[in-house]
């Protein structure tokens, strides 16, 4: 029986890179760090009980597709979907989409992480 997600684990072209983008502009905090014969060093970022594994060593996407079969985007849920637009667009972080209301009142946002993996941030209502 599946009790739960442990973590996600993200390909990076330079794995220290991603953990400066996800720990000092996203604000997740780093876990740990894994060396391994077999990936080089892993690290491990994280906010509450949601951990991500970073690998280095990946080859860049030609260009991403929106609808590739795989992983479509990570989403981080906020208290102020404006708010932390407004945080990241200080710190030079570029938006595909900027902040709207959509379906069932959810307000959203998108941008990508240096190796153009699909980041989401949404509020719920209420």
């Amino acid at each position: 029986m599946i009790s739960g997600v442990d973590h996600v684990a993200l390909v990076t072209t330079d794995v220290e890179r991603a953990a400066k983008f996800y720990t000092e502009i996203l604000g997740l905090r780093e876990i740990s760090r894994l060396e391994t014969t077999h990936s080089g060093t892993l690290i491990f970022v994280g906010v509450n009980s949601t951990t991500i594994e970073l690998f280095g060593g990946g080859k860049p996407k030609a260009s991403p597709k929106e609808n590739e079969v795989g992983y479509k985007h990570i989403c981080f849920l906020v208290d102020d979907v404006d708010a932390e637009f407004a945080r990241l667009r200080a710190q030079a972080v570029e938006f595909d989409m900027e902040p709207a209301t959509v379906d069932a009142g959810l307000r959203i946002a998108f941008f990508r992480d240096p190796d153009g993996n699909r980041i989401e941030l949404m509020q719920r209502p209420g």
